[in-house]
């Protein structure tokens, strides 16, 4: 029977025990603090550099309080206050962002997520040009030169292309053009550069041109036209002679042409009052540029119209190569009679040369890059010479290891007497040689291509011991002023 009450007792008390909290609940009110809870979400999870992520807390909650603080850590050395935030990532990365929340009691609440930020596209190429003058009185002949515009780390080179503003366009770095007008105009000249990858970027600028006399252009405009030919053989590669017949020009009935204004596209131009043919050489050093050749017909009521054609100029880059003595061995003599174009222990694909053995001291190495003495390859007609166009590489051109001899595919010649006056060059092929040791050495070697039957440079290098590499590079540029540059490197080991 005692035991029976004891247990009745202790029956009461756990009731009343539990009804105690559920009364405090019921009346809102709690015994102890519950911590929060946190909680957000993000706008993306995944962005490019540079992005901008939004942040709210608004899920988080607290049971028996409220939230008076949230503080955000966004995993990149920042961080941030409130429960709405958002951040900017400047690098690319896996973040953790952690949101910490604090209650009314200093209880706090904690959870985190990950975002990815990645690398994105680089940017495109950036334009810039000048042009000189940027105003003046019609006829008003404007030179731009887009040479400032840039591609950082960009593959291959840029291409320029112009939009004049008055319904012409021009291709190349540096062009010209010709401005006619009646009354005073403004145009907007538009630089588009365009990489090896397809990105482009874009600059403008205003050319103001003062009206002839400030009269205002009458009613019935002349027409502006021309034919292009080619009076040699060689039609598009450079030098390139082309000749502008412009006798399809008219004006209207009862007007007379006065003026014939031309802008060839290369920074020059020319002007007459008659429709003479303008003959033009048109070189480059790039291996493909298109020239801008524009015509500008004036009456003599002030009227003017224009019309523009495009020239296409190839040029046959050079190709650089060279040889490197085989052994230090021939330290006294200059009779090499073996050279290397890879190391043979790698499977003739390697361009190193690795001299073993060396003893510390001025070693000396040689290098060639042969004259050419295919005789089909050098064939040209003096009394009219035209690059051979087809010419594939010369005999024993090596290009298992890469090149082991200079060569351009237009053929050589150095002939600067014979060939037509319209050659600003006279010759063809390769000029001239640029050797480059790679040690420091500010001297950069330049030397005839044409005297030496076999072209020898040589070089002293400062071996201290134990391992040293250095890389060669040798230019090849011909008489347009295109080049091409090959490196081979060697090193030296003293075991």
């Amino acid at each position: 029977m005692g035991m029976t009450r004891a247990k009745a007792l202790w029956s009461r008390g756990l009731g009343v025990l539990l009804l105690v909290p559920l009364l405090f609940w019921l009346g809102g009110c709690w015994l102890f603090n519950v911590a929060p809870v946190a909680s957000f979400t993000m706008s993306v999870t995944v962005i490019e550099v540079g992005g901008t992520i939004e942040f709210t807390a608004i899920a988080s909650r607290d049971e028996d309080g409220v939230i008076t603080s949230y503080e955000w850590d966004f995993g990149d050395g920042t961080d941030g206050s409130g429960r709405s935030v958002s951040h900017t990532y400047d690098a690319a990365g896996t973040f953790t962002v952690v949101l910490l929340v604090t209650d009314n009691d200093g209880a706090t609440g904690r959870t985190q997520k990950t975002i990815y930020v990645e690398a994105g596209e680089p940017p495109g190429p950036a334009a810039a040009f000048t042009a000189s003058p940027a105003s003046g009185g019609s006829p008003l002949t404007v030179y731009f030169d887009g040479s400032t515009s840039s591609y950082v780390d960009g593959p291959g080179p840029l291409v320029y292309t112009w939009d004049f503003g008055d319904g012409s366009t021009g291709y190349g770095r540096t062009v010209s053009h010709l401005y006619v007008s009646s009354s005073a105009r403004t145009y907007t000249v538009t630089l588009t550069v365009t990489g090896a990858d397809g990105k482009t970027g874009t600059a403008t600028r205003a050319i103001s041109v003062t009206g002839a006399g400030g009269a205002t252009a009458p009613e019935g405009s002349p027409s502006a036209r021309f034919d292009i030919d080619f009076p040699d053989t060689n039609d598009e590669v450079a030098p390139v002679r082309a000749r502008f017949d412009p006798d399809d020009s008219e004006a209207d009935t009862g007007d007379t042409l006065v003026l014939f204004s031309w802008s060839f596209g290369d920074s020059t131009s020319t002007s007459s009052v008659a429709p003479d043919i303008q003959t033009h050489t048109y070189v480059t050093d790039e291996a493909s540029q298109v020239f801008s050749v524009t015509l500008i017909v004036l009456d003599d009521d002030a009227a003017d119209d224009s019309i523009t054609k495009t020239v296409r100029v190839e040029n046959y880059l050079p190709t650089a190569g060279f040889e490197i003595a085989d052994d230090l061995d021939y330290q006294t003599s200059t009779a090499v009679v073996a050279w290397w174009t890879g190391d043979e222990d790698a499977d003739n694909d390697d361009d190193r040369v690795t001299y073993r053995n060396v003893a510390v001291g001025d070693r000396t190495v040689w290098i060639r890059t042969q004259e050419i003495v295919d005789g089909d390859w050098l064939a040209m007609d003096s009394a009219d010479p035209v690059p051979n166009n087809e010419n594939d590489e010369p005999a024993e051109f090596d290009d298992d290891n890469g090149p082991n001899m200079c060569f351009d595919p237009e053929g050589q010649t150095w002939d600067n007497v014979n060939g037509p006056d319209w050659f600003p060059n006279r010759a063809w092929g390769i000029q001239r040689l640029r050797v480059e040791w790679g040690d420091g050495n500010t001297d950069i070697v330049e030397f005839d291509w044409e005297n030496d039957e076999d072209t020898v440079a040589e070089h002293d290098y400062d071996f201290q011991g134990n391992v040293q590499s250095w890389t060669i590079r040798v230019t090849a540029i011909d008489f347009l002023g295109g080049e091409d540059s090959f490196e081979r490197m060697i090193t030296m080991n003293d075991s």
